[in-house]
Parts: structure tokens; sequence; C-alpha cells
């Protein structure tokens, strides 16, 4: 048993340090990475025979991008929320909840996932906590009776923590490219209008048509086997990387635009217009190349990479 001033048994330590390390690691390497890796190091503590992520949207509705059941990944859901459910109760209260809180009662009346044959006999679900209030929860559950014990809770509460600050990280760090403006790379922005997720995902599907066209291709068994797999894993990792990007906090075109310099706002007004560089350097008698420097830079303040989802966040401004 963990002692005092020591919340935790050596082994469990050692995993947790180690998971601390390569959870921070994986910031910026998608999210079906983090929230995967979080799953495996769980199960390396304690019994896990189910595990999901959510993450509160402001309204009322919770995305979850990752669900993983039974052995098997699940897809991604989103579901609305009421006063007296699981996801409220993680808001109002802001800390774990056990089976033991109410003889599980909110787990039971929640909205079920995975294998629904099978009933969690034990489970904990723990806030994702930002600044001021949790932005998610997440949940092991396991199909036999007593299977986390109050060092697991915890564990499973640090690990959150570590989750949190990974998240925390990657937020800051696209903050930090947007006010660098010149200095962006249109290559790290996510996708954050319409269009940008669209394109993203043509872009994403069009390589998992390219691999499955090779996977056709393929004679030996075995290979096709291997290729198969690479397919079904790059097909969980868009449906988790597309669910995520509804769950992330929406920035208004207005408080952009506020960025921009007063050519800047000039430019993106005639972007929205529909004009290209060309047209723009005749429009305000200057040089192409000083046009094309200046879209760099809204692209890069706005955080999209074409200039359709920036003419889509200005219109509304006009």
């Amino acid at each position: 048993m963990p002692s005092k001033g020591h919340p935790f048994t050596p082994d469990i330590a050692v995993i947790l340090r180690d998971a601390d390390r390569k959870l921070r690691a994986r910031s910026g390497r998608g999210r079906h990475a983090l929230y995967d890796y979080w799953r495996v190091t769980m199960g390396k503590i304690c019994r896990v025979d189910a595990f999901y992520v959510g993450f509160y949207r402001s309204d009322r509705t919770i995305v979850y991008p990752y669900n993983y059941d039974d052995n098997k990944y699940v897809y991604p859901e989103v579901h609305t929320y009421g006063d007296d459910g699981m996801a409220a109760w993680i808001l109002a209260n802001r800390r774990p909840y056990t089976i033991a809180e109410d003889e599980g009662r909110l787990l039971r009346q929640g909205m079920s996932f995975g294998e629904e044959t099978l009933d969690s006999a034990d489970a904990v679900v723990v806030p994702i906590l930002g600044e001021d209030s949790p932005i998610g929860l997440a949940s092991i559950q396991s199909y036999e009776t007593d299977s986390y014990t109050d060092e697991h809770v915890r564990a499973f509460e640090w690990t959150a923590r570590s989750v949190a600050t990974t998240l925390a990280r990657e937020q800051e760090d696209e903050l930090n490219r947007r006010a660098l403006g010149v200095g962006a790379d249109p290559r790290d922005a996510k996708p954050t209008s319409i269009a940008e997720i669209v394109s993203d995902i043509s872009t994403r599907l069009s390589s998992l048509q390219l691999t499955i066209d090779a996977l056709v291709e393929k004679i030996p068994p075995g290979e096709v086997r291997s290729q198969g797999d690479v397919v079904k894993d790059a097909c969980e990792r868009l449906q988790t990387e597309l669910m995520d990007i509804l769950s992330r906090p929406v920035v208004e075109g207005d408080e952009l635009y506020e960025k921009l310099t007063p050519r800047e706002r000039q430019i993106a007004y005639l972007i929205a217009d529909g004009l290209d560089n060309e047209e723009i350097a005749a429009r305000l008698s200057i040089a192409a190349t000083t046009v094309k420097t200046h879209v760099s830079r809204i692209l890069a303040k706005y955080g999209v990479r074409q200039r359709a989802a920036v003419a889509a966040k200005v219109r509304p401004l006009r």
C-alpha cells in the first residue's frame, strides 16, 4: 500500500512517470495517438475493458472522439446532455466519479456504447480540467466488480492532468504560431472552417484510397492482412481527428480580424470579393509580391491554409 507522502506504490509510480513523459511527447502528433496511449497506460495499471474521452461544447453537447470497448475501437459520437447525467455531474463537481458515489445510478442511466449486451460492473470517470472548469471527461470501465481501488482512481486523475497539460500546450503553440504572423507555417494549421475541413477530409481520404488500391494488388495473404491493418488504423485515426475538430474552441472571425493591420484588412476584404493576387495588386496599386506577403500573413493570423477560409470569416463582418 502507498504510504503517506507517497500517493502511489513504486510499480505504479514508475508507470506514471514514463506515461507523463510519453503523453507530453505526443503533443502535435494527433489526438488519436494521445488518447490511445492514455488507454494503454491505464491498462498497465488496472483492468480496462472500456475507455472513452469526451469534450464539452458550448451548446450543451459533448463530443466523444475516442471510444474503445472489449478490445475494439468504437465509432466517435456526439450527444446532448441534460442536468442530471454524468456529463453535468462532472461539470458541477469537478472530481472523479466512482460506482460508490451512487451505487452506479449515473453510470446506468447514461448513453451506452460499444458492446451493448455487456454492462459495466465498475467504472471511474474523471474530469479533464481546464483553467477554470472541466473541458472534458474520460472513463475507464470494467466488466468485473471491484476492479478499481482508490490508487487506481488517483492514477487515472493524475494521467488526466498530464493529458490536459498536453492539450493546453497544443493550444498555446497554436496561438503562438498565429501571433508570429510571417513566421507561422501554414502546414501546421488546423482546419477551422467548413472549407478547410472538407479539404482536409478529401486529402486524407485520397491517401486512404491509394492505400486501398495497393491492398487490392497484393497477392500474398499475409501482406494483404498487413496492409488491411494499416487502412483500419488510418480510418480510426481519421475519425478521431475529425470528431476532435468539433470539440475545439471556436475562434470568432471578428476577434481574428482585429489582429490584422489596416492594409491586411483591405486585402482580406478583396479576398472575400474573390480577387486573386494580381487583381488585388492592380486595385491597390502595389506589387503582386507585396500582396503575396500580406496574404501569407493573413493566412497565418487566421490559422488557415486556404484563401476560401479567410473569405468565409471576413464576409459576415462586412
